[in-house]
């Protein structure tokens, strides 16, 4: 996939150990598997960063037939999913997945922006490798559900998500950006617009592109959003089908 990926550390993981589908956007997720996969039920998912499976769980839980497989390179977060008969772990990036075992639905929920490589432009080839890469795992029927934070800037593009990269990505930066409450200080963090988005699914082969804002959220003041370049910040939720 070219430049080396970067992980965050055990320590920043901790910070993400919360389940942000909750029960509104989960109806988002059933809609998406209706709309795309029609009278087809999906019985194979996996969870790409999964943590600690709440999410996992929750499919589970709605999709008795469903089998989940928990994606994840942090060992502390796996070890604290709960064990189910139809759930799996694997430990590991998901770039190391077997593009063999082939899926029905796979799910991005807050992950694909921590596909960071050493700049911005590696960044986004690591992203549009793994959202190959899922096309490529995914069955005939197969689809991706997203859930990411949108940042665009006043044309809908993705100024704030290059700022954001460069600063949180700068080794000699990283006392700051830590120090103004930024997490993946020193590894960073690549977001883009959905226009961006919407464009990426496209350059990996997926089709019926289907996006929707949940909602906005931030709490930056008017100059720090000026100097990323931020006009609007929303989170939004993606699905799209396998051409």
């Amino acid at each position: 996939m070219g430049n080396e990926l970067r992980f965050l550390s055990a320590e920043q993981t901790q910070a993400f150990d919360v389940e942000y589908v909750n029960d509104l956007l989960f109806e988002r997720v059933k809609q998406a598997i209706n709309h795309h996969c029609g009278p087809f039920t999906p019985t194979r998912f996996v969870d790409v960063g999964g943590g600690n499976g709440s999410y996992s769980d929750k499919i589970l839980e709605h999709f008795p037939m469903a089998n989940t497989v928990v994606v994840e390179p942090d060992q502390g977060l796996l070890n604290k999913n709960r064990v189910h008969p139809r759930k799996s772990l694997m430990h590991a990036p998901f770039q190391h997945m077997d593009t063999l075992a082939r899926t029905d639905v796979i799910n991005f929920n807050w992950v694909l922006h921590h596909f960071v490589s050493d700049n911005y432009q590696a960044s986004c080839h690591a992203q549009l490798s793994a959202l190959k890469l899922a096309n490529e795992m995914l069955s005939q029927d197969g689809i991706v559900t997203i859930f990411e934070n949108f940042y665009d800037d006043k044309n809908g593009g993705d100024v704030p998500g290059k700022r954001i990269n460069q600063l949180t990505s700068s080794q000699l930066l990283s006392p700051i950006t830590r120090y103004f409450g930024a997490n993946t200080a020193g590894v960073g963090v690549a977001f883009h617009s959905e226009k961006t988005w919407v464009s990426m699914l496209e350059k990996a082969g997926f089709t019926d592109i289907q996006v929707s804002h949940c909602y906005d959220f931030g709490n930056l003041n008017k100059t720090k959003r000026r100097l990323l370049g931020i006009d609007k910040q929303r989170v939004g939720f993606i699905s799209a089908k396998k051409a």
